[in-house]
């Protein structure tokens, strides 16, 4: 018989938490992103419901503190054991290890031994089959046309094509698209200023027709100063407010639909842009650059070019078996 993993859970007065104390799971999800916030905020739920065997569902008032290596070491088997992937144990474990360090940064651990034996256990090793698809041209074609073809809405119609073509031009992520302000649109050099993960900063220069389209846009929106994608009503008025992530993948979801094309992600599009480019043999570090990746290895886990182009490298060199 097979042994059943057990996870060690708070019981008792550990599962108390001083409401006067700071919050650490606040404190964390305040530096992520507005969609990396609400991923993690899931994932910390989900494991204050574990750790206290099942009597608090919400992260904020779990005490984070008061887990030691023996409660955080005992999770991955557990979780393995209830049916997670690895991938996904594996980002819990990341937003542990980011709650634990706030909480010992609010000076809640008493000990920071305990604090360092509770992040130290390790990520599960595993090799995965890449996420996502590429998008052809034909179906990125369609999406833009969907756009175009809302005639009595030409403010929103012109919004949503350049919205799709400039997160394909620049593959950038849905969150620093709607980040962008008017301020970081440089027509006449033809370039985009964005603020990506960890507030870095890059500059990615698109082509006339993009600049076109932004220009097309910005006919709708006018040119005051603010958010450049912005919210537009049903009757068609536009105002000055900014979109949010969530707005984007809504936008985009809504557009497959009316294209009649295969469901998508809005990361999806940002695969099929750093595909592409790999495809049009632009080296892997300009790509890097581009997508805003700190390493050249996490661009070419975007690459889905997949058994075709395998397929055709394997003829481009010479068999020793060939003639015999």
């Amino acid at each position: 018989m097979t042994k059943k993993t057990q996870l060690i859970t708070l019981t008792g007065e550990e599962l108390i938490r001083n409401p006067e104390d700071p919050c650490p799971t606040t404190a964390y999800l305040a530096t992520l992103s507005e969609s990396g916030a609400r991923t993690q905020r899931t994932a910390l739920n989900n494991l204050a419901y574990m750790f206290s065997d099942g009597k608090i569902e919400d992260a904020t008032k779990f005490p984070w503190h008061n887990l030691r290596y023996e409660h955080s070491n005992s999770l991955p088997a557990h979780m393995l054991e209830i049916g997670y992937a690895k991938a996904s144990v594996n980002k819990h474990l990341v937003a542990l290890r980011r709650v634990l360090a706030e909480a010992y940064r609010l000076e809640l651990f008493v000990d920071h031994n305990d604090y360092y034996r509770a992040v130290s256990v390790r990520s599960l090793r595993h090799e995965s089959i890449p996420r996502g698809r590429k998008l052809e041209q034909s179906e990125l074609d369609a999406l833009v046309r969907a756009c175009l073809a809302q005639t009595k809405n030409p403010a929103l119609a012109t919004r949503d094509a350049t919205i799709i073509s400039v997160l394909y031009a620049t593959g950038m992520r849905r969150q620093e698209l709607v980040t962008l302000n008017l301020a970081d649109f440089d027509a006449r050099e033809g370039k985009l200023r964005l603020t990506g993960k960890g507030s870095k900063q890059r500059e990615v220069f698109i082509s006339e027709d993009v600049v076109s389209a932004i220009e097309a846009w910005l006919v709708h929106r006018g040119r005051q100063l603010g958010p450049l994608f912005t919210r537009i009503s049903k009757s068609g008025k536009v105002s000055i407010k900014r979109l949010s992530a969530q707005a984007i993948y809504l936008i985009l979801q809504t557009r497959q639909k009316q294209a009649g094309i295969a469901p998508f992600s809005p990361h999806d599009i940002r695969r099929t842009t750093i595909t592409d480019m790999l495809s049009a043999d632009v080296d892997v570090l300009t790509v890097s650059a581009i997508a805003g990746h700190a390493s050249a290895d996490t661009t070419r886990r975007y690459d889905k070019r997949g058994d075709e182009s395998k397929r055709e490298a394997a003829q481009k060199i010479q068999s020793p078996f060939k003639g015999h």
